[in-house]
């Protein structure tokens, strides 16, 4: 029997022996006979409950004083000093330590910690493991919401202990029970932050329950007790039973019940619990079972009922059915999605779950939900009450009646006036409620397409409304708009795009046609220069997916030279500053064009030009101070402030620098940029710490700063580089895990990983990612064989091969890339891949031929110029 089976059959027993503890002698045997254990552990059973008996009956030991026995000391005296800390008084017990509250003796400040101290006599190599690992949890996170480490030891008497943030507060649910709604979402959003950073950190808790969250008297949630939390498989896979009997019934997923592998789908449910329980005042399930089997059994065969339909009666509070009423539908939706009994139905990640309640209490839509029109629309009126009362009724009797108006207004004067007013609400209505809520659902899933539709429908108003209107200029360059945001939704290589590159075209082209007809009249309207520039912009991508390079340059000097001329006519102000955007946008596309990067036309000091010229426009724009609090002012919390969006382009612009100078052999310029393009990201990702675009940015970023340290030959900082990039990537697959992006990102990176290891002697810990990434750029080039996939495959079997010691496998890598780079003379990527196989394997003409051959393509990078010194080719 392994250590992890003795262990889980220690678990096991230990929670049907509590158990049987707390119940009435009279059922104790038909509770044991119910647990399911096999004769052995049964037969052990029943021996320990009968000493157990005997040592606490009236006759027993235990039952004796004490001084008529021989000295038993506890783990630990008040007053007694553990490393810095004193003990001030005993906390509480658990199954393997004593909790005491200790302070500060050793005069460097004044502190108050909890000290968890092993019992005496439970300090075999499995209890020692697991308090081991309990501390270690703790060692990896750091979180306002979870109790943090402060220090760690051993007795005199060599029993391990360490010490704890100590938390004066009320269980969770203890503390909510006289806030308003809002104040317990607030709690419950501040408990899943700490879950879900545990969560990031590869540790799921396994034991959330009301008295392992304090909330202290500053309003702050305290998560503890990560006592049988237990780190996730290295693969990201799921857990094993370990301590899966260490569990509270009542709190405790179906899988953890019946005894199944667990993941983080296990604290969503526990989650789910909590939240029902903050919402109600009720457990979900098992609200009259009197023993753990039963809440065992009614956590796998009973089914929730929906929060809004408790009766006054079901929670004690006449007053309930007003409360009732708002939890019916989201609230309901959400509680019932964490509390499916299967884990593939709940929440992917703690993170959707909070996404979601953040979205209620802001008035969008959940995904919980389905996403039908009606429902958006109640969401989209909800937000905007005000805008609502006209916007409601003016999207059908303006929209529908507005022909019938205008026809009046050629009659009357009075008739025109009440037209125009109209129409201005229509426009109103159109900009207000339509564009912005289609920005706000853009996001959440499925929004993209809600966005899609929205849009549609909105321009098939306006066109049927235009013939009404005599060609009003101002509703065509609505049209326009209208028809550039939805070529941007589904052009690929835009943000959330739904990648339909006919349709995005076929937008594009109607988009410049309407630009056309209102440029003369409506160029002053910077909103409406702005999306000018941006349809020749778009219509630019479009040639560039076509192969149309020189035309997608052209279009886009077009777009850049509206984008210039309605600034020019822009008085100072917002306006401005978003037409400066669009000028940075439009240079910064204009130098990708222009670039020698596979996807330009190879003009790589015009393109220069242009980076330089962008990269002034966005500092001008991080200059206009006061706009920027005016466009802030007009955002809702939740969106990213305008700092963060011009920080997040200068990083771009940054490293488009630095990629273009690494290309023409410029290491030390792109050295400069990227650490630039890093910067920037440091800089704008504390702002909002939960978006995904910007965990994504460094993660990307950090990884080119690291393949470029390895061939400036800076190891060690490649390697620094290299695990904060998959730190961020590793975030991204526990937040977003049903994204087929991150684990491909995870396997390719870790190519350049497992060669900053292999280089900084870590040749242990670079074999596994070697491994994943040969397996990976394997499957790739099944996939497509093209020149980068197997030149990541071989560099893979050669660094992998060099670990092992195998010159054969280190030769036949070494062949595939000289193959390679014969095949493409001209790519000195190849020729360097080849030099870099063959100065493994000490084959020095190989070597200095395939230096000589990359020389005139490219400078050789300091790695290799180093490398061919030690040859002394």
């Amino acid at each position: 029997m392994t250590a992890t089976d003795s262990e889980n059959r220690w678990a096991r027993l230990k929670a049907v022996f509590d158990a049987a503890l707390d119940a009435p002698r009279g059922e104790r045997e038909a509770l044991v006979a119910a647990a399911g254990l096999g004769d052995g552990d049964l037969a052990e059973l029943r021996s320990l409950l009968a000493h157990h008996d005997e040592a606490t009956g009236e006759q027993g030991f235990l039952a004796r004083p004490v001084v008529s026995l021989a000295p038993a000391e506890p783990a630990a005296q008040i007053g007694q000093r553990l490393g810095n800390w004193t003990l001030v008084r005993p906390l509480g017990a658990g199954g393997m330590g004593e909790v005491f509250e200790a302070r500060r003796a050793d005069g460097q400040y004044e502190g108050r910690a909890a000290v968890k101290l092993l019992k005496r006599g439970m300090d075999s190599a499995a209890v020692l493991q697991r308090f081991a690992l309990e501390r270690q949890a703790l060692a990896r996170l750091s979180h306002p919401g979870i109790a943090r480490l402060l220090d760690a030891g051993a007795s005199d008497e060599g029993l391990p202990y360490f010490v704890m943030e100590y938390v004066a507060g009320r269980p969770i649910d203890q503390a909510a029970q006289d806030l308003a709604l809002e104040a317990r979402l607030g709690l419950f959003l501040q408990l899943a932050e700490a879950v879900a950073h545990a969560h990031r950190n590869l540790l799921v808790h396994r034991d959330l329950k009301p008295g392992n969250v304090l909330v202290d008297e500053t309003g702050q949630v305290k998560l503890l007790d990560f006592g049988i939390a237990k780190a996730l498989a290295p693969e990201g896979g799921e857990l094993d039973t370990t301590q899966a009997g260490a569990m509270t019934p009542n709190y405790a997923s179906p899988e953890q019940v019946r005894g199944e592998p667990v993941s983080t789908a296990t604290d969503v449910y526990s989650l789910g619990v909590l939240l029902y329980l903050l919402l109600t005042g009720l457990r979900p399930t098992g609200r009259e079972a009197t023993t753990p089997q039963e809440a065992a059994r009614s956590v796998l065969e009973d089914e929730p009922t929906r929060p809004s339909r408790l009766s006054p009666d079901d929670v004690g509070d006449p007053q309930w059915l007003a409360q009732a009423r708002t939890l019916q539908g989201d609230l309901d939706n959400i509680v019932l999605k964490a509390l499916e009994k299967e884990p593939e139905r709940r929440y992917a990640s703690v993170d959707a779950l909070a996404a979601d309640l953040r979205a209620y209490r802001s008035g969008y839509p959940v995904s919980a939900r389905a996403p039908t029109w009606g429902y958006r629309t109640a969401k989209l009126l909800a937000r905007n009450r005000l805008a609502s009362a006209l916007g409601a009724l003016g999207l059908v009797a303006l929209l529908g009646g507005l022909a019938a108006t205008t026809w009046q207004a050629r009659e009357a004067r009075l008739a025109q006036g009440l037209a125009e007013q109209r129409l201005a609400e229509v426009r109103r209505v159109t900009h207000d409620l339509v564009f912005g809520f289609g920005d706000s659902v853009e996001y959440l899933p499925g929004g993209q397409k809600i966005k899609l539709d929205l849009l549609r429908d909105t321009h098939a108003a306006l066109e049927r409304l235009l013939p009404t209107l005599g060609g009003d200029t101002a509703v065509v360059a609505d049209m326009a708009q209208v028809q550039v945001r939805m070529a941007e939704a589904l052009m690929p290589g835009y943000p959330g795009s739904l990648e339909k590159p006919d349709d995005a075209r076929r937008h594009a082209q109607a988009a410049m046609a309407l630009v056309a007809k209102a440029w003369p009249t409506q160029k002053g309207n910077a909103l409406f220069a702005t999306y000018a520039s941006r349809a020749y912009n778009v219509m630019a991508s479009a040639e560039q997916e076509a192969g149309r390079l020189e035309e997608a340059v052209k279009l886009t000097r077009q777009g850049l030279k509206l984008a210039e001329e309605g600034y020019s006519l822009a008085p100072p102000g917002v306006d401005r500053l978003r037409l400066l955007g669009a000028i940075t946008a439009s240079q910064f596309n204009l130098g990708l064009l222009l670039d020698d990067n596979g996807q330009g036309v190879n003009r790589p000091a015009e393109a220069m030009t242009a980076y330089e010229a962008a990269r002034a426009g966005a500092l001008a724009q991080l200059g206009m101070k006061a706009e920027i609090a005016a466009v802030n002012a007009g955002l809702r919390p939740e969106e990213t402030r305008l700092e963060a969006e011009l920080g997040q382009t200068q990083a771009v612009i940054a490293g488009s620098i630095a990629s273009s100078r690494l290309r023409r052999g410029d290491y030390a310029g792109s050295a400069e940029a990227r650490r630039e393009n890093v910067e920037h990201l440091r800089r704008v990702q504390p702002m909002h710490p939960e978006q995904q675009q910007f965990w994504a940015s460094l993660a990307s970023t950090l990884f080119l700063q690291a393949g470029l340290e390895l061939q400036l030959n800076r190891p060690a900082e490649a390697l620094a580089s290299m695990r904060e990039s998959m730190d961020w990537t590793l975030r991204l697959l526990q937040k977003d895990a049903d994204n087929p992006r991150w684990p491909g990102d995870r396997d390719a990176r870790a190519l350049t990983l497992g060669t900053a290891l292999a280089l900084t002697g870590a040749s242990v810990e670079a074999r596994p990612w070697l491994e994943r990434t040969r397996a990976y750029w394997a499957a790739e080039t099944a996939k497509a064989g093209n020149a980068r996939n197997r030149r990541s495959l071989g560099l893979s079997e050669l660094r992998l091969a060099g670990l092992r010691g195998d010159a054969k496998a280190m030769k036949a890598a070494a062949v595939a890339l000289q193959a390679l780079s014969d095949a493409e003379p001209k790519s000195a990527d190849n020729a360097l891949a080849a030099a870099e196989a063959a100065f493994m394997l000490a084959d020095k003409p190989a070597a200095c031929a395939a230096w000589d051959r990359a020389a005139p393509l490219r400078p050789l990078p300091p790695q290799a110029l180093a490398w061919r010194a030690e040859l002394g080719c």
